[in-house]
This record gives C-alpha cells, sequence and structure tokens, in this order.
C-alpha cells in the first residue's frame, strides 16, 4: 500500500494528518465511533494519515498497534505513537517486527507522559530508551540489524520504517527553550524525518522554531499542533494533568467567555483552529496536524475549507494570535510584540458558524510584519542553591581525577584496573557508591550518566530517565513530575553550563542507552576501561555542517567500541 504521509512530505505538498485515542478497552462503542469517524475523514482525500495516540496522558489504552492494522487493511495510511514510557529495548524492537511484518512505516517517536494510573495502583515507568536513541535504533533496522548466531554472523531484512519526532517551541524560560531545540537538533541527526510540535497557542513561538531550523541548514518538515481546545482540556493542562502544554491567563479567560455561548464555544475554537491552519501554511510550515475531542468528518471539513477562505490574510491572523507569556523568553526577538501581546479579538458573542462567515470576521488592523530573525539576548539569570548545589565540587572532582591525561587520572585507572583483574568487574565497590548515593542519589547502574547530565544523575533525578536533553513536560523550569520541588535537570544544566560559558557541552554528543551489564558495578572501573556511555558516545557534526540523519559509519562508531 502507498504512504501517503510519506509521499507528501517528499513531493513537499502540504500534509494534512488526524489524531484519534483509542481509549481503554478492547471492542467498546467509542472505539468503534472513533475508527468510523476517522475512516470517514480519510475517505474525504484531505488527510494523508491518521494518527494514534499511545496511552495518553499516562493511562491504559488499547495499543495503538492495534487500531493500525485494522486502519491499514482498509487502506488507510496510519501514524503510530510509540512512547517511551512503557517499553523496554527488546520490547521496541519485538513490536518493530511486528509492524514491519504488516507494512506499517509511519511513527511518531516520543517521551510520553508520565503514568498515572494502572491496575491496583501507578504502573512502574519504563523510559529504557529516549527519543533520540529510539530512532537510531529505528535507524539501524532500516538498515538491517546484524546478529551474531552461533553459525556467524546475520543481518535482517532492511525495514522501511518513516519515523518521526516531536518539539515543545512553546516555552517561555530559556533553560527550557534553548535545551528543547538542541535536542531537536539531536532527534533530527538520529534519524527524524519530520518533526511535530506540542500543541500552543502564540504565532511568534510558531515561526521561531521554523526560522530556527532554517537558519542552521535543517530542511526536515515541520507540521504544526492544531488542537480544538476546550475549556475542559485547558483547566486540566493548566492543573498539570496534561503536561507540557502552555495555557496563559488571557487564553483561559477567553475560553471561559467563549464557553458561556448557547454552543459552548465550538465554533470559536473551530475558528481557532482554521486561524491557525492559515498560520502555519503561511509560515511555511509542511503541514498540520489535528487533534482534539469530538473531531466528525464535519467539523474536520468544516475547518479545512474556513482555513482556505482565511488563507490570504493569515498575517493578520498570526497578529491576533499571541496567546505567550508577557515578559517569556524568545530567541529571537518578535517584532511588534508589544502590539501582539495586547488583547487583540476576544469577542463575547459566539463565532459564527460557517466557513464563509468566518472568512467576515473582524481581523485586527495591526500592520503585518515579516518573519522574526534577530536573536535575543539571553538574559535569564537564576540564582537558588537547587540549581548550582554540589556542582563546583563536582566540577572540580571531575577535572582533578576524571580527567583522562590530567592530574589524578592515571592514579585511579591503575587502581581500578589492579583491582578488577584480581576481583573481577563484579567487585565491591561500597565506596564509590556510598559518595554517589549521598551526593547524586546514586542507583548503582554502572554506566554513569553524571558528567552528560552535568552532574544530576539521569537515572535517579530524572523520573523519565533522559540522556540527551528534556522531555516536553516541564512549566517554568520545573520538572513535570515534581512540580515545585524539581527541578528538570536539564534546566539545572543549562544554567550550570552557562555560567562556566560552556553550553557547547549540551549538543556536542549523543549519549547511548544505558548498558544494564554493567548494574552494580565500578561505573569508574567501566569508565577508566572505556568500556562505559563516555566511550561509545557519538559525536556531533560542528554547527553549521549539520543538515539531518548522520551517516550510518558516524552513527555506530561509538556504539561498535
Amino acid at each position: 500500500m502507498a504512504n501517503r504521509l510519506r509521499e507528501a512530505l517528499q513531493s513537499g505538498e502540504f500534509v494534512v494528518t488526524c489524531e484519534i485515542i483509542p481509549g481503554r478497552g478492547a471492542n467498546e462503542s467509542a472505539q468503534r465511533r472513533e475508527f468510523e469517524e476517522a475512516q470517514a475523514i480519510w475517505e474525504t482525500g484531505r488527510t494523508h494519515a491518521v494518527s494514534i495516540t499511545d496511552n495518553p496522558s499516562g493511562n491504559p489504552a488499547l495499543l495503538a498497534d492495534a487500531f493500525a492494522h485494522d486502519f491499514f487493511d482498509h487502506k488507510i495510511t496510519p501514524l503510530v505513537h510509540m512512547t517511551c514510557k512503557d517499553r523496554s529495548r527488546n520490547q521496541f524492537q519485538s513490536q518493530f517486527y511486528a509492524l514491519q511484518r504488516t507494512g506499517i512505516e509511519n511513527l511518531l517517536v516520543m517521551s510520553g507522559d508520565y503514568q498515572t494510573t494502572g491496575w491496583q495502583g501507578r504502573g512502574r515507568p519504563v523510559f529504557d530508551l529516549d527519543p533520540v536513541q529510539l530512532l537510531m535504533m529505528i535507524g539501524d533496522m532500516n538498515e538491517g540489524l546484524t546478529q551474531q548466531t552461533a553459525k556467524g554472523e546475520f543481518r535482517e531484512a532492511p525495514a522501511h520504517f518513516f519515523a518521526g519526532a516531536v518539539v515543545n517551541p512553546f516555552k517561555y524560560t530559556e533553560g527550557e527553550t534553548m535545551t528543547q531545540y538542541l535536542k531537536l537538533e539531536k532527534k533530527i541527526c538520529a534519524g527524524a524525518r519530520f518533526i511535530i510540535s506540542q500543541l500552543g497557542y502564540d504565532s511568534h513561538k510558531m515561526q521561531e522554531v521554523l526560522t530556527y531550523l532554517r537558519e542552521r541548514g535543517y530542511r526536515t518538515p515541520l507540521i504544526a499542533n492544531v488542537f480544538l481546545l476546550t475549556v475542559g482540556a485547558a483547566h486540566m493542562m493548566r492543573a498539570g494533568s496534561i503536561a507540557g502544554c502552555s495555557i496563559s491567563d488571557e487564553l483561559m479567560a477567553t475560553l471561559e467567555q467563549e464557553a458561556k455561548a448557547e454552543d459552548r464555544g465550538a465554533a470559536a475554537r473551530h475558528l481557532r483552529a482554521a486561524k491557525m491552519i492559515a498560520i502555519a501554511r503561511g509560515q511555511g510550515y509542511a503541514g498540520v496536524h489535528i487533534g482534539g475531542f469530538g473531531i466528525t468528518v464535519d467539523v474536520f471539513n468544516h475547518i479545512l475549507d474556513a482555513a482556505e477562505e482565511l488563507q490570504e490574510h493569515w498575517q493578520d491572523w498570526a497578529l491576533e494570535l499571541t496567546y505567550g507569556k508577557p515578559g517569556g523568553f524568545f530567541f529571537y526577538t518578535p517584532q511588534g510584540s508589544e502590539a501582539s501581546h495586547s488583547a487583540v479579538v476576544r469577542t463575547e458573542a459566539p463565532a459564527p458558524a460557517s466557513a464563509s462567515a468566518l472568512v467576515e470576521a473582524p481581523r485586527t488592523e495591526a500592520p503585518r510584519t515579516e518573519s522574526p530573525r534577530t536573536e535575543a539576548p539571553r538574559t535569564e539569570v537564576v540564582r537558588t542553591r537547587k540549581l548550582m548545589r554540589g556542582y563546583g565540587l563536582s566540577r572540580f572532582f571531575h577535572r582533578l581525577v576524571l580527567t583522562r591525561n590530567r592530574g589524578f587520572y592515571g592514579l585511579l585507572a591503575a587502581v581500578m584496573d589492579r583491582r578488577e583483574r584480581k576481583k573481577g568487574l563484579h567487585r565491591s565497590h561500597a565506596l564509590e557508591h556510598l559518595g554517589k548515593t549521598i551526593l547524586y542519589g546514586c542507583m548503582d547502574c554502572g554506566d554513569c550518566g553524571l558528567e552528560a547530565a552535568i552532574y544530576t544523575c539521569p537515572m535517579t533525578q530524572c523520573p523519565k530517565c533522559q540522556r540527551n536533553g528534556p522531555c516536553g513536560g516541564s512549566t517554568e523550569g520545573w520538572c513535570e513530575v515534581y512540580p515545585g520541588e524539581r527541578y528538570c535537570i536539564y534546566f539545572k544544566a543549562y544554567h550550570r553550563l552557562k555560567r562556566y560559558d560552556e553550553l557547547d557541552k549540551l549538543d556536542s554528543f549523543i549519549t547511548p542507552p544505558n548498558n544494564w551489564d554493567f548494574y552494580e558495578t565500578s561505573g569508574w572501573s567501566n569508565y577508566t576501561h572505556e568500556r562505559d556511555n563516555a566511550a561509545r558516545r557519538i559525536s556531533l557534526p560542528p554547527r553549521g555542517q549539520r543538515t539531518g540523519l548522520l551517516p550510518l559509519e558516524q552513527r555506530t562508531e561509538g556504539i561498535q567500541k
């Protein structure tokens, strides 16, 4: 079966994907309705893939693969979400084999929402791989994995997966914005063939991430997320029940006002969605990803029809739709930012229902602006002991003892080698583990990621065990799972490195997944014997020389050591 999504993105056609949520149960009436609506939407010929979520909000649901197989059987192109929260790398591989056998190609890779419910309590999160590592696994499977067997080397048949990733540009602190962009570059280098943004309602941020990629030479298609936002969903997002979504006070007030209408705000959110599609197309996005509750074929057609009629004035809508955070951080200085952050259009009456009426809706008369290009000064200074606690000591110890060919590194290497030859890999290392436990909460994984995460343990201090950058769930620098208690470890890392003018460390390499062969062994010994992640890291080309997927030999150089 032809892959309509791949073909459209490769040809430059403006793509449209539509998201469905399978929900709990195996064959419930709600699931049958979702399938029927998705099938009706597909039959319009106006969408290029039906996107299927994977346990959204951390709740158990029907496996996305199940719907994907049903869609594929009905000649519908599926886009299967793959989240890292519930699967080990072996389970991912098994699942990919099953998809490969069927012929399903499109994957959307992301960290996923932290688990919230489960049978007899919250389930244990997995997070064996992060999205960067998972993209590399998919790339290796596309090359044909090589396995060692009793009869020698065996190479599997190459897969043909078309994998994308996500980015959350709707961040309003410097530490979150920059680490999102740096991780996005890693995802592209690891093999992401397209990018879908998190949902947000700020045209400045929509333009910003697009400009960031284009000015750095990336041509990876970027798809805008267009979510039909209800007042109930907005309240959940602000409460943290749906992580990583930015809903400003201004937007919340607008939604609450719209909800007083007879249709409870339906026409208003359809109008907003149509404007967002027009904005995305005008800005240069490769397509839109339409999601939300209660999307029917009639709603889908209505929004697309309205977007076509609104397209000519997309820059006006971009000036209107700026529900960002006043005073928030922007990588580029927004043009006309003072005017665009004011209340431009806030109607109390319900929005018009027809596509023609949408075109006739009042527009702001503010002047149109060009794309922002001037980088804003990075002035965010966060002075708190939570960010810097213990970093000075860790930095000093690393330079003195753990920096190769410097200080006491030679002595440490000799001691580690002598003890390992005498007592083996699984020898006692109680003193090392005790010190790391006191300072970092060490779990004794043996494949230490402290230095890569700028001396906050990614295994114990990041609930999602991210080794290559942040997930998209943080808010104001706080961890999605522990808001107000723990900073995101990469927000900490950014400000630690910024203080020492060493930010290049955050995007100079890709860290491979944790090797559990080393569990409960000495991390120092694994480091000095050059078998841990520090020896297997994949160096990224200098800035200006990154255009997309790294060549195979470069991707496997570190892994093969």
